[in-house]
């Protein structure tokens, strides 16, 4: 699959502190790289560096030109990202929301079917849940069509029915050649998606590699600066569920 960014020795500072620095890693068409770490350790900061919304120190390449060389629309264009959720009150229905990013009917009535929001198309912004909200802004970020996705967290706010969704959801994406990265903190969530993982530590070190090299106890105790042990019995979500029978 073809690199779509490339990241070589980045660091990235908020205010006077070094949140992680040396960070390499390439941004693969058809692969999903979950960032992992504590809170504070920079996840957040590595998204909105990625989309060029905030400084880094280092090289950081999109299709192969520096990405501080490309205008802001393009770059638009090509990097997607979905951040905190946006304030509502404008008087906006969720069909409206949709339209603001794309003037498409069938493609937005199948999007909207895909986070299951139909029934909510004609709702105002301000009269949905959470969840319900963070299922329009994913919407919105799938009708943009760039090809790289930066997810900060699009799991929150969602019962385990829309998460179970948005995992076979992304993976669909990917599967089709999108390029994603994704932050979450559900480790399960992260095992069902993940081809490649980052671990960011509170020390600010930050660890690129396959997700079968770094997801185990010693890496992930240290990322979290937590002790985890491996259950035997517990209810878990089924996160292959869609993958294995086409549903819900």
């Amino acid at each position: 699959m073809m690199p779509l960014m490339k990241l070589r020795h980045v660091s990235v500072r908020r205010g006077r502190k070094t949140l992680f620095s040396g960070l390499d890693f390439t941004v693969t068409a058809g692969h999903i790289t979950v960032v992992l770490g504590a809170n504070g350790a920079g996840k957040s900061s590595l998204l909105l560096a990625m989309a060029g919304l905030i400084p880094v120190i280092g090289d950081v390449e999109l299709m192969g030109k520096p990405l501080q060389h490309y205008p802001p629309r393009e770059r638009t264009q090509l990097i997607a990202w979905q951040g905190e959720l946006p304030p509502t009150a404008f008087g906006l229905t969720v069909e409206q929301r949709l339209h603001l990013v794309s003037n498409c009917p069938q493609t937005i009535r199948h999007v909207a079917s895909e986070m299951a929001i139909t029934h909510l198309l004609l709702h105002a912004l301000d009269q949905l849940s959470s969840g319900e909200l963070q299922r329009v802004e994913l919407a919105s970020l799938m009708l943009r069509d760039a090809p790289v996705w930066l997810l900060d967290e699009p799991t929150s706010h969602l019962d385990f029915r829309h998460q179970i969704r948005l995992i076979h959801t992304l993976k669909h994406y990917a599967a089709r050649g999108k390029a994603i990265v994704v932050i979450l903190h559900d480790l399960q969530q992260a095992r069902a998606l993940a081809d490649f993982l980052i671990l960011i530590n509170q020390q600010g070190e930050a660890r690129y590699g396959a997700c079968e090299e770094l997801f185990n106890r010693q890496m992930l105790c240290q990322t979290f600066d937590a002790p985890l042990i491996e259950q035997a019995v517990a209810l878990l979500p089924d996160y292959g569920f869609c993958l294995k029978t086409g549903k819900p």
